[in-house]
């Protein structure tokens, strides 16, 4: 009984995240800087082989691009489970005190691209057999949904 509640309250959110209206609003397209650089394929490479560390300020960097291409999404997904420790604080700015974990790191970074993450999210809250990777992934999805309902609703 307890499995079904939390269930319907995840396919709950999940309906509210998809048929919102102005959810995710605020995104923004990067791809590569304006110079035609290659930042979004080198952070996309440091994720797949860089250290654990690397890979969350590259993840970070690729959340305040809102860079949401499919390999980035499907690469930043692959993490979601991983538990290493990172120190945020070597990349950004007022991070916490307490030690995050990589899988941690990539699941603020999904919920900074915004609307483009919530498949992806989806589908490893669905599909995944790691327990971190899916308690990631909600957090993920509670966190997109309370950043839409604090933007209220959108004008037509």
């Amino acid at each position: 009984m307890r499995e079904l509640k939390t269930w319907l309250a995840v396919v709950s959110i999940l309906a509210a995240l998809v048929f919102l209206p102005g959810f995710g609003s605020r995104r923004t397209k990067a791809t590569t800087d304006d110079a035609g650089g290659e930042p979004v394929p080198h952070n996309v490479a440091v994720l797949k082989s860089g250290t654990a560390q690397q890979k969350a300020q590259a993840a970070y960097w690729l959340g305040q691009q809102r860079s949401a291409t499919a390999v980035v999404m499907s690469t930043l997904a692959d993490l979601l489970g991983d538990t290493t420790e990172i120190d945020a604080s070597r990349y950004r700015p007022a991070a916490k005190d307490r030690k995050a974990t990589l899988g941690e790191e990539v699941a603020a970074a999904l919920v900074q691209i915004g609307r483009p993450a919530i498949p992806e999210l989806i589908h490893v809250l669905k599909t995944s057999p790691s327990s971190e990777a899916r308690k990631n992934a909600a957090w993920a999805l509670g966190s997109l949904h309370e950043a839409a309902a604090a933007d209220g609703p959108v004008a037509a």
